[in-house]
This record gives C-alpha cells, sequence and structure tokens, in this order.
C-alpha cells in the first residue's frame, strides 16, 4: 500500500513538472509560414539612381537578395508575402515579397513596405520608401536624365498612383 501511494506521488510529480516545461516553451514558428520564393525576373538585374554631383550609385537585384535604397537587404532569404508570414516576422531576417503583374510590395524585416514598379518595357524601375519616387534605370545615362524628370509635384503624385496601385 505504502508503494502505490509512492508510486502515485512520483507520477504526481511528473506529470505537474512535465505540464509546466510544456507551458514554458518558446513559440516557434512553423517553417511551412515561410514559403521561399524569388524574385521575378523583370525586377533583377543592376539598376542605376542619380544621387547629385554627378554620381550614379548601382544596386543590384538578384533572384534571392534586393538591395535597394531604403530598403533592407534580403539576406535572410525571400519569401512570399501572406499574412501569417508578416505576422511571424519580427525578429526574422526574412525580406517578404507579393507581385502582382508590373507591382511587387516589398515588406522589410523591420515593418516597413514599399512598392516597385517596371515599366513595360523593363528600362525603368520606380520604388516608393515613403512618399517620393525613387527611381532607377537601367543605364547610368538614363538614371541621370530621369532625376531631372521626376522633381515636379505633379509627376509624384501620378507616379505614387501608378505604383501603388490606387
Amino acid at each position: 500500500m505504502k508503494i502505490k501511494r509512492i508510486l502515485a506521488f512520483l507520477a504526481g510529480i511528473l506529470v505537474a513538472v512535465s505540464a509546466v516545461w510544456l507551458t514554458n516553451q518558446p513559440e516557434q514558428v512553423s517553417a511551412s509560414v515561410f514559403q521561399k520564393t524569388t524574385v521575378p525576373k523583370k525586377f533583377r538585374g543592376t539598376w542605376y539612381r542619380y544621387w547629385g554631383n554627378g554620381k550614379v550609385k548601382p544596386f543590384k537585384i538578384t533572384c534571392t537578395e534586393t538591395n535597394l535604397d531604403g530598403c533592407a537587404d534580403g539576406r535572410g532569404g525571400v519569401y512570399k508575402y501572406t499574412k501569417w508570414a508578416f505576422n511571424a516576422q519580427s525578429g526574422s531576417s526574412h525580406l517578404l515579397i507579393k507581385t502582382k503583374g508590373n507591382r511587387m510590395w516589398i515588406c522589410t524585416p523591420h515593418g516597413q513596405t514599399l512598392a516597385a514598379y517596371v515599366t513595360n518595357n523593363r528600362k525603368t524601375l520606380y520604388v516608393f520608401v515613403t512618399t517620393w519616387p525613387n527611381t532607377y534605370s537601367k543605364s547610368k545615362s538614363a538614371a541621370r536624365r530621369d532625376y531631372k524628370a521626376d522633381s515636379s509635384m505633379s509627376r509624384r503624385d501620378k507616379l505614387s498612383k501608378l505604383v501603388w496601385g490606387d
């Protein structure tokens, strides 16, 4: 009889300890929440942006990395944008993208969302990081030329509607 009591007591302690251990486990995100994807071909390549004073800076977009001004690079990988992935993204280095036609929405690891639009001839890329468009071109001379054309406020409003799809 005494042995049964001791065994029941030890079993109760074991159940209590395992219940406490299970409830104190950190939440882990399922690997299926993040679905690997690649940047579409029309957005890839070396893009040039004019910085003033005659300086043109190159930016690269590959199938697994995005390196644009104002956008954290995707060295942690490029993943498909879903609601679950966006909610599980905190603390990760994942870059989430969603594409539709000539538009691509990019969600950076720190929560900033930006939109990119590539023209039909694939020679100009407009990226809205905040309220002003960053214009990237496939050639250095076009980057210098486009910089002068993008300084008007009415053009900014038209580009905003084009890029964000409003």
